[in-house]
């Protein structure tokens, strides 16, 4: 493929800087978009300036769908209509009195409302009245006392939230006289919105709502600074009408109507200018708040139909090209469930309009990424980048389980979530409203009791689970508690700025109902995952895409290897802070704080050599769809690499023995020239962890809550959990005089800090996350090869023997009568191949 050099594309942007003019230029027309661009009424029309995308292949799979509950749309002007319909409610009302999730859900929605608008004396009871009683300057009057609208009601859940959930109680109740006082207060409130739109709209960038933002000079108004997404609440204006309008006037529906309409007639969203396979993060799901707010008012005037067609392609694109055909996105679990709490609702819409979202192959293949990353613990979710510790939320699950009742992988996921909440699956004030609307009981079995299955192995789930586009591999030995389960990852699919890590080549390993090499939530730096560290440094951040050299597997092993050497080599920084100090962007408030950054960038890397990165993976995405400039999280471009940490090699080869006592091996030929250095290697262990035992190559892991020795020191008892960590293979200096230098194994209580700070952001200190872990061994050496056995075990089992031959070329490991051989041979590469031969069958990659 050819490659557009880095200098025409430099010298492209400076083109296109010079014939851009300053927005905000006094006596100057706002400008409703970029220069460059095109308009929002383009794009709604259909224009698409780019050639196609990568073509990626999904089907519908609508086996086992619930079409019935999908329910039918109603006239325009009956509510509600997103998600569920009026004749729905009659069932609705029955699975909240009847289900244990409903009744959950009820109560917990009743205590969070109350709270929030009912406290006598809080500001939110106070504001909630006001709105009630009509009166538009005394409740302008009280913003500007109070300095704005109430608090949140939880995560990116607005005051807006709760005045939509007690429109909803009240649609639930039948309680004409509440539900009139919900549509009074949503009344006003929509004339508050009216306001900050129309000052929005005489903003720059108008036409796009997750830009537009008043930013105009103060005027001692309370919407000062106000943006029109934020004061809609994302979607929940649109839910608040769609549950409020059985209650209104048609003089207070069109009061709302128009609101809703200014939000969104002719206005984009997050994504609607990017190429088909840009559109893949979660800020894309979330903008789909857009088209979802819109479908309050479908059919009715002020509808634009546009802005639902456009949804229904924005999120066909999501799941094509966010979502793998394995079902894996291109961000953690946590973070790709942030993002489904706006997406999955709009899937539904759509799917309750003919539009089969929902049974995209894609969204379907979501539920075996979200069985297989399940910890064998249960309750708990690893996956890798940020959001790589978290789980989905429950109204995803809930939606899956009420649309595909009788799929059993949904609803041992439910099971395992609730497990992980320890029974409180509602507690930490999640988004409520979509869990409410599919509040249901899951598979019961002749005895009218939960289905048992037995930690999924009742499921017959495979033991093995790839994706190769994303290039990750899970893998387990067992579907039991006390299994072992393997992850291994290289991204090869990078191409931006993006939620990922340092840590190509990273793994984890959980096994004994606990997590030993552990994932964490939002440490980006390799110093805080399963890697390694040459002096101190590790890959760059962003290292873009590693190589992924293969795996193969039999029934009692896997092996997989992967290249990270050019994620030491290079890093991207944030491509924004990479463009000029005249960058057109940078003239606009949405973008106001970059050129700091940028003028902090340019010193950082003053000196070394700036280009495009090359790499095909990379440039396959961007060549061809440079036309209207799109952008990656509306800021980033073809990402622009420096050099950071060179090494000759990085090659990293896992070995996982599945069988009753499994264990895995991680084999590492890194070398960064011809120097002795510091080589880290690195295992994140968490804080529940001590060390019994460090004798030779031999470390024994344990909990840290076991009993203690009279000096201290961890001592479990009979059939307590261990790991043993064995150094198989480790170099030292070359020179005996230098044998002092060589470093002691660790394991370190450290501040989990990350060091990527710039000042310019003003911050005190670098962001922490607290007290955490690891495992260290350290190699002083030209080339450490590290190779590292790990067997999690209890007191008092067998450990495994293992016996060199006299060239350390062939290692034979056996416990209780097992014998495994395993070659090691150094390719030409410096790659070490691994073959593992048991009873005469061998598994190896060339």
């Amino acid at each position: 493929m050819k490659v557009i050099k880095p200098l025409r594309i430099l010298t492209l942007g400076l083109c296109l800087t010079g014939s851009y003019a300053w927005a905000q230029t006094p006596g100057a027309a706002v400008e409703a978009h970029l220069p460059g661009e095109l308009s929002a009424e383009d794009v709604l029309n259909g224009v698409y300036p780019f050639g196609p995308s990568p073509k990626v292949e999904f089907h519908d799979q609508s086996e086992g769908l619930a079409a019935d509950r999908l329910g039918k749309i109603p006239a325009p002007g009956v509510h509600p209509r997103i998600l569920i319909s009026p004749d729905q409610l009659p069932d609705l009302r029955r699975r909240l009195k009847e289900t244990e999730n409903g009744r959950d859900l009820w109560a917990t929605m009743n205590l969070r409302v109350d709270a929030a608008l009912g406290k006598p004396g809080t500001w939110g009871a106070e504001f909630y009245s006001l709105l009630a009683a009509g009166n538009q300057p005394a409740v302008e009057a009280a913003l500007l006392k109070n300095k704005g609208l109430p608090g949140g009601f939880g995560h990116y859940q607005p005051y807006l939230t709760a005045m939509t959930l007690e429109a909803f109680r009240c649609l639930i109740n039948e309680d004409k006289a509440g539900g009139e006082r919900a549509a009074a207060a949503l009344t006003t409130y929509s004339k508050l919105v009216m306001q900050v739109l129309e000052q929005v709209d005489k903003s720059p960038l108008n036409d796009d709502v997750w830009r537009a933002r008043n930013t105009q000079p103060a005027t001692g108004k309370w919407y000062d600074g106000q943006g029109g997404r934020d004061i809609v609440g994302y979607h929940l204006l649109g839910y608040a009408y769609d549950f409020t309008a059985p209650f209104m006037t048609e003089g207070q529906r069109a009061v709302t109507r128009k609101a809703i309409s200014k939000a969104t007639q002719g206005k984009l969203w997050m994504g609607a200018r990017l190429p088909h396979h840009f559109r893949n993060w979660n800020w894309v799901a979330i903008g789909l708040q857009s088209p979802l707010m819109a479908l309050a008012i479908e059919g009715e005037e002020g509808y634009d139909p546009r802005v639902y067609k456009l949804g229904v392609e924005i999120a066909r694109d999501y799941l094509t090209y966010g979502i793998s055909a394995s079902g894996s996105s291109t961000e953690a679990v946590g973070y790709t469930g942030f993002g489904l709490y706006w997406c999955n609702p709009f899937v539904v819409a759509a799917t309750r309009r003919g539009d089969m979202l929902l049974t995209n192959s894609h969204h379907r293949a979501m539920i075996d990424w979200y069985v297989q990353s399940l910890d064998p613990q249960g309750g708990k979710w690893t996956s890798h980048g940020d959001g790589g510790d978290s789980g989905p939320g429950p109204g995803t699950l809930l939606m899956w389980r009420y649309f595909f009742p009788n799929d059993a992988e949904i609803d041992f996921l439910w099971q395992e979530y609730v497990k992980g909440s320890k029974g409180k699956p509602f507690g930490g004030a999640p988004h409520m409203i979509e869990a409410l609307l599919y509040a249901t009981d899951g598979i019961k079995d002749a005895a009218n009791k939960p289905i048992d299955y037995a930690s999924g192995a009742k499921l017959n789930l495979p033991l093995s689970w790839f994706d190769p586009i994303r290039s990750s591999l899970i893998t387990r030995n067992a579907w039991t508690p006390d299994a072992a389960k393997v992850e291994f990852e290289c991204r090869t699919d990078s191409f931006c700025a993006s939620h990922e890590h340092a840590d190509r080549g990273n793994f984890t390993l959980a096994a004994l109902g606990r997590d030993w090499a552990k994932e964490n939530f939002r440490s980006i730096e390799t110093r805080h995952h399963n890697n390694i560290l040459v002096d101190g440094m590790g890959q760059g951040f962003w290292p873009g895409p590693g190589k992924w050299l293969g795996l193969k597997e039999n029934k009692w092993a896997t092996i997989a290897a992967c290249d990270a050497k050019e994620s030491y080599d290079w890093l991207w920084p944030k491509e924004l802070e990479t463009e000029k100090p005249d960058f057109v962007r940078f003239k606009y408030a949405r973008w106001s704080d970059y050129p700091k950054l940028a003028a902090a960038t340019a010193k950082r890397f003053e000196g070394l050599k700036a280009e495009r990165d090359p790499r095909p993976t990379v440039a396959e995405q961007w060549q061809g769809f440079e036309k209207t400039g799109p952008r990656m999280w509306d800021e980033d471009s073809w990402p622009v690499r420096y050099p950071h940490n060179p090494v000759e090699r990085a090659f990293r080869t896992i070995a996982f023995i599945r069988d009753a006592k499994p264990y895995l091996l991680v084999v590492d030929d890194i070398q960064k020239d011809d120097k002795e250095r510091l080589y880290e290697w690195l295992m994140q262990t968490g804080t529940n962890t001590a060390m019994a035992t460090s004798r030779d190559s031999d470390i024994l892991l344990c909990d840290a809550t076991v009993k203690r020795d009279s000096n201290g020191i961890a001592a479990p008892q009979k059939g307590e959990r261990q790991l043993l960590v064995r150094i198989l293979d480790l170099k030292d200096p070359a020179l005996d005089r230098d044998f002092q230098s060589r470093p002691s194994v660790r394991l370190e209580t450290f501040d989990r800090k990350d060091t990527l700070v710039r000042e310019v952001q003003g911050l005190s200190g670098a962001r922490s996350f607290g007290l955490d872990m690891r495992l260290v061994i350290a190699s002083r050496s030209v080339a450490p090869d590290f190779k590292i056995l790990m067997f999690p075990h209890r007191k008092g089992d067998s450990l495994p023997v293992t016996t060199w031959n006299a060239d350390r070329t062939k290692l034979t490991i056996e416990n209780d009568g097992v014998k495994d051989e395993i070659s090691f041979a150094k390719g030409p590469d410096g790659r070490t191949r691994v073959q593992v031969t048991r009873a005469g069958e061998a598994i190896g990659l060339p």
